[in-house]
């Protein structure tokens, strides 16, 4: 009996602990959504907040969705993390490797890719809003991307993606994202680059 009861205790002391954790890990996902939603809505750019706000939302359903499972959580922080930090490459990383996890149901790989979408969106807004004469590409690939609607936001990934005026970190940028929603297009944009240095040509 007295074993018994000595078990029992065990038992109670460690989901204590188990309750106790997953309130950590909760309060510091809530932490890290926080701290992204300030940081966005302290931007010049007013754009930014209301973005920040949808990636939260689908970022929050997503975890609601997946139930605690400690791999995509771990993505998920990651993503918000990094953007509010300003490691955007990083952030695009987490949010992309999302959509290949495995085992997620089709609900759940939804919502993965809505927040590679808004994820995407949040960094072109941030990144190239200001490029010269390029306004419009980055309006539309920014709502096209908002709304799912993907393809009509790749005419607008390419011409950004093979503008002459973008910083050498923009060129990593906007590479990284045509290459995800127009996979191969930096590799066929480089062999065309090299075709062109031909004599002849």
């Amino acid at each position: 009996m007295k074993k018994s009861f000595t078990n029992l205790i065990i038992v109670l002391t460690a989901a204590a602990g188990f309750c106790s954790a997953s309130t950590a890990f909760s309060q510091t996902d809530a932490d890290v959504t926080a701290k992204f939603v300030d940081a966005a809505k302290a931007s010049s750019d007013p754009q930014l907040g209301g973005i920040a706000s949808e990636l939260t939302s689908k970022v929050q359903s997503l975890s609601s969705a997946v139930g605690g499972n400690s791999a995509i959580m771990g993505k998920l922080n990651s993503t918000l993390s990094s953007l509010t930090g300003g490691q955007d490459s990083a952030a695009l990383a987490s949010a992309f490797k999302l959509a290949s996890s495995a085992k997620l149901t089709p609900e759940q790989l939804g919502l993965a890719k809505q927040v590679g979408n808004l994820a995407s969106a949040y960094v072109v807004q941030k990144n190239f809003a200001s490029l010269e004469g390029q306004q419009g590409d980055v309006a539309t690939i920014v709502t096209s991307l908002r709304s799912g609607k993907i393809k009509d936001a790749v005419p607008s990934l390419k011409n950004i993606a093979t503008s002459a005026k973008l910083t050498d970190s923009q060129k990593q940028l906007i590479t990284t994202i045509t290459d995800k929603y127009v996979p191969g297009f930096s590799k066929a944009s480089g062999a065309m680059d090299e075709i062109k240095k031909l004599p002849g040509f």
